[in-house]
């Protein structure tokens, strides 16, 4: 893995390592195949949905255990104990937001809007219906935010719960070892032998035990993947993917992901950023086709829309597209009123951001824009964008942007409505338009995916004309492999799951 985490409580986390440990360790109700298909998980079978898309009810596998020493039956009321903790503002979990006025808010409680409705029967009453209620709860799709645990074990370790040295306790295929586990550099998950879910070879997982060794140099990854010490690469380099297909014993995926590297703009407090035509202009500026060819050697797309290219959502037709065009950037600023200015760009401390810059710096000085860069820790990098509905000081003024990027599931209302609308926490750009709220608002509650699909064009147009942050391209999910790993699937998310994944003896 390149990164570490800052903890696997899940439903607390926020980064990929973490997600991709979690997702081995927990099961949600539901989760997303590579395709984004939903598909039972700790459910036996898909929900029996009401006529008016109100009510879900799920019935879960009986039999279920957690991990010892919590090694008792998962029941409805476990369920029920779960959903109630994330959607209660004390908790502290980054879910809630997913289903605000949904099963909590001024008409609804979650006490009344989840029940057991029997020892292993849940039943969801929604205030209004809701599109993406399954995809945006599912395992693989969510960061693992609405996987089970058992409470008492949150109640008993507190604040450890998910710390390197505590754990966590879940009921998915392997275990997580603490004694064997160093904090920085590796973790260790064992086994579970208990495990409800049964594959073509008997009972899963058929690995005995799942390593996770934190490196953050892709060269590193690199050698140890052609010397056979490692068997899998998270992240493989995009300089270093022609090489890996011609080594021994090895493969490579690459596929479109749902990871879109952006530079966000102090478009609040920030003269000149603030203005539309301004960032427009950076827009034109930018060589995004130099990007995708020379940074990640065609591995990347462009990024046209907040939706990615593959998505079902996705509509390049009613976007506001940006082509490299310098003479229309020098005339968008001329029209802002603006002549020359500088700005500086705080991207974080990793190469492909880096590097991201340094063509954009390069860009923006043909049209008389002077960007600084100045490389920050993904914390530094991020802290000054968080939490700012409420106070019109964030970002500061004497922070400009960065460049980072920010990975979704498969829902389009993550890519819009968490991202874009009004007053949500995950929009750190502060943008606000009432009519682009307004079909995304229309989009979430359509059941109709025609429909939907009409809605997301309209919101796509209205976010790309504004440009409330510069969008440069969507990365690929890149993993370097040996042959003798098999039934490894690749994810969008580039999480990566292996619940039924084996590998041939050495």
């Amino acid at each position: 893995m390149q990164s570490d985490f800052e903890t696997i409580h899940p439903h607390k986390i926020p980064g990929t390592t973490g997600t991709t440990i979690v997702e081995n360790l927990g099961n949600a109700l539901v989760k997303a195949t590579p395709e984004g298909e939903v598909v039972p998980d700790l459910a036996r079978e898909m929900p029996e949905i009401s006529d008016d898309g109100l009510t879900y009810t799920f019935k879960i596998h009986e039999g279920v255990k957690f991990h010892p020493p919590y090694d008792r039956e998962v029941t409805a009321k476990d369920v029920v104990e779960n959903w109630r903790a994330i959607l209660d503002p004390e908790y502290g979990a980054y879910g809630r937001s997913t289903y605000k006025g949904i099963l909590t808010g001024e008409n609804t409680s979650p006490q009344e809007a989840i029940k057991q409705t029997g020892k292993h029967e849940i039943t969801f009453n929604l205030t209004e219906p809701f599109a993406p209620f399954l995809i945006k709860q599912a395992k693989m799709s969510a960061f693992g935010w609405f996987n089970i645990v058992p409470m008492e074990a949150v109640e008993e370790h507190g604040d450890n719960f998910g710390t390197p040295d505590t754990g966590v306790w879940s009921t998915g295929p392997f275990m997580y070892q603490p004694e064997e586990s160093t904090a920085g550099s590796k973790y260790v998950l064992k086994k579970n032998p208990n495990y409800f879910k049964e594959g073509e070879g008997g009972q899963l997982p058929y690995l005995d035990t799942l390593t996770f060794q934190i490196s953050p140099e892709s060269t590193t990854r690199t050698s140890s993947l052609k010397a056979g010490e490692i068997e899998i690469d998270e992240s493989t380099a995009a300089t270093d993917i022609q090489d890996l297909k011609k080594a021994d014993g090895v493969n490579v995926v690459s596929m479109p992901s749902s990871a879109k590297t952006s530079q966000w703009v102090n478009r609040r407090n920030y003269e000149p950023l603030t203005k539309t035509k301004v960032r427009k202009a950076l827009m034109y500026a930018a060589n995004r086709r130099a990007i995708v060819e020379t940074k990640f050697r065609g591995y990347a797309t462009k990024a046209h829309s907040p939706l990615p290219p593959w998505h079902w959502a996705y509509d390049k037709d009613a976007c506001v597209t940006y082509d490299h065009d310098v003479e229309n950037a020098k005339q968008l600023l001329e029209d802002a009123g603006e002549g020359t200015f500088s700005f500086k760009c705080e991207p974080t401390n990793q190469p492909k951001f880096v590097d991201v810059a340094k063509i954009l710096q390069q860009n923006y000085k043909q049209v008389g824009v002077d960007m600084s860069i100045k490389p920050a820790s993904k914390g530094t990098t991020w802290s000054p964008l968080v939490g700012g509905w409420e106070d019109e000081s964030v970002p500061p003024e004497s922070w400009h942007s960065m460049i980072e990027n920010y990975t979704w599931g498969f829902s389009a209302d993550d890519f819009t409505y968490a991202t874009f609308h009004s007053n949500q926490p995950f929009n750190y750009t502060y943008y606000s338009n009432d009519e682009a709220d307004k079909y995304m608002e229309k989009a979430r509650k359509t059941r109709d995916r025609k429909e939907r699909k009409e809605h997301y064009a309209k919101v796509q147009e209205l976010i790309t004309d504004d440009m409330p942050k510069l969008f440069q391209v969507w990365n690929n999910v890149s993993h370097g492999f040996r042959d003798r790993v098999h039934n490894f699937d690749v994810y969008p998310t580039a999480y990566m799951l292996f619940e039924d994944v084996w590998v041939d003896p050495e």
